[in-house]
């Protein structure tokens, strides 16, 4: 009973430290979302991502959407990281590419 004990309470301790090392490690885990909502959000809800009739269908599509609103409404003058991050958050959150 001991050895079962002590085995969950490894592995519990194992997957806690592999999923904060797995956020810190994922550059687009918090900034990606914090710069979406810091300028995407203010033209749109996150409905334009999932509408049937979105626009998107690629990831070279995406990332060419993000550039073009960074460019325009949204005013993002974010660097080739803070891009890369936003864009691959859209992509685990919503896209899947």
């Amino acid at each position: 009973m001991k050895n079962y004990l002590l085995g969950f309470i490894i592995a519990g301790a194992s997957f806690s430290a592999m999923a904060s090392e797995t956020a810190s490690d994922n550059p687009h885990a918090n900034g990606g979302k914090l710069l979406h909502e810091d300028k995407c959000t203010t033209c749109h809800s996150d409905k334009v991502y999932t509408r049937e009739e979105r626009m998107v269908n690629s990831k070279p599509e995406l990332e060419h959407q993000v550039e073009r609103c960074m460019k325009g409404a949204a005013k993002a003058d974010w660097s080739g990281p803070q891009t890369t991050s936003v864009i691959e958050y859209l992509n685990d959150r919503y896209y899947k590419f």
